[in-house]
């Protein structure tokens, strides 16, 4: 398998997670970390280069907020990613 250009996301799953994330001036449930750090560890998974680049194209952020979602996730022991 070469792996795919891009993460496999679905409308659905985009809209999804904005519903799970909720408003940005609230604090970040664990729940929108948990389903974020699936999508990006299957996309890594499946060979996607760059999935935090991806995942925010998608998802209307930077790179740098998937990136600081995934230490959050990782930092509250919801993951365990490097």
């Amino acid at each position: 398998m070469y792996g795919l250009i891009e993460p496999n996301l679905s409308d659905a799953d985009i809209a999804a997670l904005h519903e799970l994330r909720g408003p940005r001036t609230t604090p970040v449930p664990n729940v929108f970390l948990v389903r974020l750090a699936a999508h990006f560890i299957e996309a890594e998974i499946d060979g996607v280069i760059n999935p935090g680049r991806h995942l925010a194209e998608r998802l209307g952020l930077t790179r740098t907020s998937v990136l600081t979602y995934m230490r959050m996730a990782r930092r509250r022991g919801l993951i365990e990613w490097s």
